[in-house]
């Protein structure tokens, strides 16, 4: 992989043999990912699904578990997630709401 070995503690199994991958990329390798993910002009990490960039890319997996590709909306007021300071929990379920909504939920 193209990551510097200051950005990972250790290195991890991939195509090419043990310790070839820092861990980040290893986990995507066996997520099934075959290449490296797209970059900005400014070596940034993008999001496939919503164009979010990240500075690394241990920070472009922990949003993928959360990733919405953009099309989350509050229940209630139908703002977007960039609109609103977090998601919370809703009479639908948990992060149906956006903070400001869910606030009731939560005392």
């Amino acid at each position: 992989c193209e990551c510097k070995e200051s950005d990972t503690p250790s290195r991890a199994m991939g195509p090419s043999g043990a310790k070839t991958l820092c861990n980040a990329c290893g986990s995507r390798f066996r997520a099934g990912h075959t290449s490296m993910p797209e970059k900005t002009e400014d070596g940034q990490f993008l999001c496939g699904d919503c164009k979010r960039a990240f500075s690394t890319i241990g920070a472009l997996g922990g949003h993928k578990r959360f990733c919405d590709a953009g099309t989350w909306r509050c229940g209630w007021c139908a703002c977007k997630h960039s609109e609103c300071s977090g998601k919370g929990p809703g009479p639908d379920g948990p992060r149906t709401l956006c903070a400001v909504c869910a606030s009731p939920f939560r005392a």
